[in-house]
């Protein structure tokens, strides 16, 4: 089925998608004599066959193919890869032997490890691992794919473009939520829209993680705020254990009232996930089989994203500023530390731009003697981390832009492309396959036109080019650049004049400007970048690259009269503000201490200048500076956790602080003799016997080395034997036990009978996804930790008794 034919469907009626292929497995013992569940297609047929036929018979439109883990990553872990070729085929071939009519779904889903900077997975791989996937279900011919059952944003982003550029069909892309709408990374509903929407999927959707109500409303966000068509696949339930056995408590009923509430919100597939079943499906195709879809018509929006935050510009106050500090032009102190790899004044650019109230932050890199295309993408990674604003990716370098915007995660603006052919055929291209917007520059081989007309034609053949590419018009954000009022007056009116008739003739574009380049030259600065932006705002303006700490509430008459050309010479203007000249510098503040700057250091995650504080402390002739040391970290440590109890923090600054603290306690362990280097304690952490995931567990590892104990990360599907015996060897203060899968939650169990059995001293901690207090107390075990700050919590507690 061609991707057109799939899509006239979809307008027409509701499609049914099969219910839950996992628990069914285990369900039915499935799951036993094989490595992996994909492993099925090819070992035991005819039992992955018997689901696909119970889905089929039940109502079943989509039936998704046993291939959900089928990526080069996780088949190459299991030894699997040689046969990856049938076990896509055969996953392929069992639906259609079934049934003809079945849309087949080519299934995908996360790799397992996260990507640079929150683990050590690179894009690239992550991309290319799904592009293997992606060739072998275009080769056998899956109708669609659906990418599943994703939590965070860059995966996301890589399985999207392998999918897109590796496959002819429709591409539906779902994401897995918490009931608040966040996932365990920090990504929100309309970050994900913003983009699954600019990659070019052709429907975007939910499964998996709570109950059918929970995500209903959820369901809802989504269908305010696209226009894509929708799946909604969820749970039976929260997973709950009775009896040892884990059990999804939603009835029937509840799961079609609340897939009947989804639909009334616009919602155009429905299936199941987790702890459904054939019945379930029988049931909701009967109620929603052959309906018409319900019509949305939503307003259009213009996102710019991050992992953790959107802007829609249509909906923003105007202008947008777009903090233009992150810029080492000029800046000979700045230059040297990115000569040395040093990101501290990056970071801290990024922080105090956006405490001035930034939207957006302008990110170049551009220093000779660096290698660009590292440094762009480390500063991209380590502003995602410090703040959550959308980017604006500066490079004149297109290998840098491209490796920018693609490691970037969520939808940035490019800055930029212009006129000149040479940058046309290089640029668009970038932000096409990216989906990011971009700024393009109304000048060319020629210079800046001196007339707005001209700027125009620029701007017409710039537009041109981008139909001839397919990228949307609205994704252009025209700079129809100004000058300095100091050296041409005249051309401040040209440029307002081109900005007014753009609004005219391509509504579908934004306007953006530099806005300070206007006062260059000329006393008091901040009241002529003002009062300019006054008046670019009242023709269209829509974005501002500025100074986010300049005060932009200043309207000038004396200003106005020179940018309007009724100043010549600025002779008024110099007569009124030539005392003034000297601005009021910024208020110094205090010179912190060195305890307070490495107290700084880690709660904003720093660890570039951890090394120069460390430094300073020990040549301070500090006594003890373990003990310094010590006392700064945990008390920013502390704090940090209070930010991500509040949800002010995400994951990834929960790692940047971690990672910050490990590099202060390394530095100080060096310079001790080895008696004094004294641990807080020993850890033992693993991920239970048959569960491969470890992110979790790598996070909470992470966490507690920072705070000084001595992890001993036994890694994943860990015989619960082994765990014990490891215990008995270095008598642990307690054990971290994750597991993922819910099918892997019992042997949290036996670890704990394990240990009582054998009277082991120490505490046993659990924690995972489907792992709640209620299970930890059901088991046996000593504590439960919903994320790496409660455990850490735990664990010092124990320390101090």
């Amino acid at each position: 089925m061609n991707k057109q034919k799939f899509l006239d469907i979809l307008k027409s009626r509701i499609l049914i998608m099969d219910g839950a292929t996992g628990t069914e497995l285990q369900k039915k013992k499935y799951l036993d004599g094989v490595e992996i569940p994909e492993e099925i297609n090819i070992k035991f047929p005819e039992r992955i066959a018997d689901i696909y036929s119970s889905y089929i018979k039940a109502g079943s439109d989509i039936i998704l193919a046993n291939t959900f883990g089928a990526n080069l990553i996780r088949l190459k872990q299991h030894g699997l890869l040689d046969k990856a070729d049938d076990i896509i085929k055969s996953g392929i071939d069992l639906i259609r032997e079934i049934s003809s009519d079945t849309i087949v779904a080519g299934d995908i889903s996360s790799i397992g490890e996260y990507i640079e900077p929150l683990g050590s997975l690179t894009f690239d791989e992550a991309y290319n691992s799904f592009a293997f996937q992606v060739s072998l279900l275009q080769k056998h011919g899956a109708d669609v794919i659906v990418i599943e059952t994703m939590t965070e944003i860059k995966e996301t982003k890589a399985a999207i473009l392998a999918a897109k550029e590796n496959f002819d069909g429709a591409i539906i892309v779902q994401m897995t939520f918490s009931k608040d709408g966040v996932t365990v990374t920090g990504t929100d509903l309309k970050s994900f829209i913003a983009m699954a929407e600019s990659l070019g999927v052709d429907a975007l959707g939910l499964n998996c993680s709570i109950g059918s109500r929970e995500l209903a409303e959820l369901a809802k966000v989504l269908c305010v705020n696209t226009n894509l068509p929708i799946s909604f696949k969820p749970n039976a339930g929260i997973p709950v254990l009775i009896n040892r056995e884990t059990c999804f408590p939603e009835t029937k009923e509840e799961f079609i009232e609340a897939s009947l509430k989804a639909y009334s919100y616009g919602v155009n597939m429905f299936g199941g996930c987790c702890g459904t079943n054939p019945e379930f499906i029988k049931i909701l195709s009967g109620e929603l089989m052959n309906k018409a879809p319900k019509i949305r018509s939503v307003k259009s929006k213009y996102f710019l994203s991050t992992r953790t935050k959107t802007i829609d510009i249509n909906e923003a106050e105007k202008p947008v500023i777009i903090g233009e500090r992150i810029n080492p032009t000029n800046r000979k102190k700045f230059q040297a530390e990115l000569l040395k790899g040093n990101l501290s004044t990056v970071k801290d650019e990024a922080r105090s731009q956006v405490w001035s109230g930034a939207n957006l932050l302008d990110v170049n890199m551009g220093v000779p003697g660096t290698d660009e295309i590292k440094l762009l993408i480390n500063a991209v990674n380590q502003i995602q981390e410090t703040v959550s604003v959308p980017l604006c990716i500066d490079s004149s370098n297109s290998g840098a832009l491209e490796q920018a915007v693609k490691n970037c995660a969520g939808r940035p603006l490019i800055n930029s492309v212009n006129g000149e052919q040479a940058k046309l055929d290089v640029i668009l291209p970038i932000a096409k396959r990216y989906g990011a917007a971009l700024i393009a520059l109304t000048t060319d081989d020629n210079g800046i036109p001196a007339t707005a007309e001209k700027r125009l034609k620029i701007a017409a053949k710039i537009l041109n080019f981008a139909d001839r590419c397919g990228l949307e018009r609205k994704n252009i954000v025209f700079d129809y650049l100004v000058l300095s009022a100091s050296s041409s007056p005249d051309q401040i009116g040209e440029t307002l004049k081109a900005m007014r008739e753009s609004k005219r003739m391509y509504p579908e574009c934004k306007l953006v400007l530099g806005v300070s380049n206007v006062s260059f030259g000329l006393p008091s600065r901040q009241t002529i970048n003002s009062t300019f932006l006054k008046m670019a705002v009242a023709v269209g303006l829509d974005f501002a690259i500025a100074n986010p700490h300049e005060n932009w509430d200043i309207d000038d008459p004396f200003a106005k009269n020179l940018l309007e050309n009724k100043d010549k010479g600025a002779v008024k203007y110099m007569e009124v503000f030539t005392s003034f000249r000297k601005q009021i510098p910024e208020t110094e503040t205090e010179k912190l201490t060195t305890d307070k700057q490495l107290y700084f250091a880690i709660l904003n995650g720093n660890r570039d200048s951890v090394d120069d504080i460390l430094s300073q402390i020990i040549a301070s002739g500090d006594s003890n500076p373990f003990r310094t040391v010590n006392n700064n970290v945990l008390k920013a440590l502390n704090v940090v956790g209070e930010k991500f109890a509040s949800k002010e923090y995400f994951l990834p600054q929960i790692i940047m602080s971690a990672q910050a603290a490990q590099s202060a306690f390394a530095i100080v362990k060096a310079t001790l003799k080895k008696d004094e280097a004294s641990s807080a304690g020993k850890i033992i952490i693993a991920t239970v016997k048959g569960d491969m995931h470890d992110i979790g567990k790598n996070i909470v590892g992470a966490v507690l080395e920072s705070y000084g104990f001595d992890v001993i990360d036994m890694g994943v599907n860990v015989d619960s034997q082994s765990i014990i015996d490891e215990a008995h060897k270095i008598n642990p203060i307690a054990i971290g036990l994750s597991a993922l899968m819910t099918t892997t939650m019992p042997e949290m169990g036996m670890v704990v009978k394990l240990k009582n059995a054998a009277r082991v001293p120490t505490k046993i901690i659990v924690g995972g996804a489907a792992v709640t207090e209620k299970f930890a107390k059901e088991i046996g075990a000593d504590a439960y930790a919903r994320d790496a700050m409660e455990a850490a919590g735990y664990v010092k507690t124990l320390q101090k008794n």
